[in-house]
């Protein structure tokens, strides 16, 4: 097990991790990771990354203003499947 102190920076307490944890997660400065208390224990797990169905990134590109699309895009966009594209 790994210790190491809870430092006062501004107004807040921060938690040095050391780099061996940070790259077993995959993470680095910056990352958004979970908070939670599970039976008295804090734990800090990578945050899930948001999956967007097709849908949801059309109606953020409309709402951006490079939606609709043009003829062609959306033909190949309403294509059926030809391969393994599928998930």
């Amino acid at each position: 097990m790994h210790t190491t102190s809870l430092r006062k920076v501004g107004g807040s307490i921060m938690l040095t991790v050391p780099p061996a944890f940070l790259d077993q997660l995959h993470l680095q400065a910056g990352a958004t990771v979970g908070l939670v208390i599970d039976n008295g224990r804090l734990v800090v797990e990578p945050a899930a990354r948001p999956r967007y169905t097709m849908a949801e990134l059309l109606a953020e590109a409309e709402a951006a203003g490079v939606y609709p699309l043009p003829a062609e895009e959306r033909e190949w966009i309403d294509a059926p499947a030809v391969g393994k594209e599928l998930i």
